[in-house]
């Protein structure tokens, strides 16, 4: 009871941590406001050693897709029928007018690729297949036929990010026996979404709806057109709403989806905004994503269930594997989408994804939820399994390869008895 109580007061620490530093964060590096459309971030960690005796012989893998494009094409198409029209009358401003031209190159990069994987999201698949290689080679060692199973949703990125990350794997270990699948057979861990379904659309209008009552945009419009109040009629217009509000988030969209296309290196959006604007806009979409995804204390309780079948997977498969039952498999690994990744990492408690609020303090999300720090492209959760010669087994969590704790008692963190991790799971996705 000590130990958990000594754990607890460390995740609230650095939960405050995480809420004092999020807004100098995002000063410092602007990228960071894009919550959901980050660039998966590599942060070299070197892997606690195994106690002795115990070495690594399994893992199992679940990961977002990587850096894509936008997926909706109005994303581009509108801000330049916007701009182009007021170029036409004459009522940009000079920022404006370089505005316009940053948007046509990123709209041209982006024609017909809507949601497609970009190289950059590749590149992020084979380093972690890599790192995974070189810091758990034994896992993979050329004895005993190796096998991997992979399984994909249908997504084409998700499909790609698949053959990024498995094509590493081959290339390094050119003996393992790789299977691979992206069937609806398999929908029921690779994308968990009843959950989801029963409130989206609720909880998406009432963070929109937040949005448009507390966004300020008449400083940012006045900055890109000479004449506000025909900027706004002409805004309302194409974007067929009684408001200015999606204008200035869409540009936001627009200014964090750079740094997922290696293709617009040198390429920003980042001085349209000022640093509070910024900050407020990764504000805004943070609770749109906490509300329709998160463990929020509103509709937290249906998504995170959506977890359930994805960890069960884990446990059922790791448990074949510990018991012989599939002795060469080397790894299982999952590809799919954040809005399954977000629901499993809260359901099991884990360090700075499980926080808990009411719409009524929204306010105080950044304190306890940050979905930059949840989930960015290509993040992941992996379990590594370790043994010994008398058959213990260990077994560490890492959240992009980071190791994170869990609300569960133990004498050698990172790594858990897995008698004790099975059991604090089996009881997650019973209850």
């Amino acid at each position: 009871m000590k130990k958990l109580s000594i754990l607890f007061a460390v995740l609230c620490a650095a939960l405050t941590t995480s809420a004092q530093t999020m807004r100098e964060d995002i000063a410092k590096n602007p990228d960071l406001a894009a919550g959901i459309y980050t660039a998966y971030t590599v942060t070299e960690q070197t892997p606690t050693p195994a106690p002795r005796g115990y070495k690594p012989f399994y893992i199992s893998h679940y990961g977002r897709h990587g850096s894509r494009y936008q997926t909706a094409a109005e994303k581009y198409s509108q801000p330049i029928e916007l701009f182009e029209q007021a170029a036409k009358d004459g009522r940009l401003t000079p920022l404006g007018e370089d505005a316009l031209r940053r948007v046509r190159i990123i709209s041209k990069d982006g024609y017909l690729r809507n949601g497609d994987l970009t190289r950059r999201g590749e590149l992020e698949h084979m380093g972690i297949a890599e790192r995974m290689v070189k810091y758990y080679p034994q896992v993979f060692a050329g004895n005993g036929g190796k096998h991997v199973s992979c399984f994909s949703t249908q997504s084409v990125r998700c499909v790609m990010s698949m053959a990024a990350f498995t094509e590493q794997l081959i290339r390094l270990c050119p003996w393992l026996e790789v299977s691979r699948w992206a069937s609806a057979h398999d929908f029921h861990f690779t994308k968990p979404d009843e959950g989801m379904n029963q409130h989206y659309k609720t909880a998406r209008a009432i963070a929109k709806n937040y949005q448009r009552e507390h966004t300020d945009d008449r400083a940012f419009i006045c900055r890109l057109f000479t004449d506000y109040e025909y900027a706004k009629e002409l805004i309302c217009k194409v974007y067929d709403a009684p408001t200015t509000y999606a204008f200035m988030g869409n540009m936001h969209d627009l200014a964090m989806i750079i740094q997922n296309c290696e293709t617009l290196d040198g390429m920003s959006l980042h001085d349209l905004f000022t640093e509070e604007e910024r900050y407020q806009m990764w504000s805004f979409f943070n609770i749109r994503r906490y509300l329709t995804y998160g463990p929020s204390a509103d509709y937290g309780d249906v998504r995170n269930a959506d977890g359930k079948p994805l960890l069960r997977d884990i446990i059922e498969r790791a448990d074949k594997v510990i018991a012989g039952e599939t002795p060469n498999e080397a790894a299982t690994l999952r590809f799919g989408h954040d809005a399954y990744i977000i629901p499993l990492l809260a359901l099991m408690h884990v360090e700075g994804c499980d926080g808990r609020i009411s719409f009524a303090e929204i306010e105080r999300l950044p304190e306890v939820w940050c979905d930059s720090r949840v989930t960015s492209m290509s993040v992941n959760v992996q379990l590594v399994f370790f043994r010994n010669k008398q058959g213990d087994v260990l077994v560490k969590m890492m959240h992009s390869e980071r190791e994170v704790r869990i609300p569960l008692a133990t004498d050698c963190f990172p790594f858990y008895k897995w008698e004790d991790f099975r059991r604090y799971c089996v009881a997650l996705y019973q209850e």
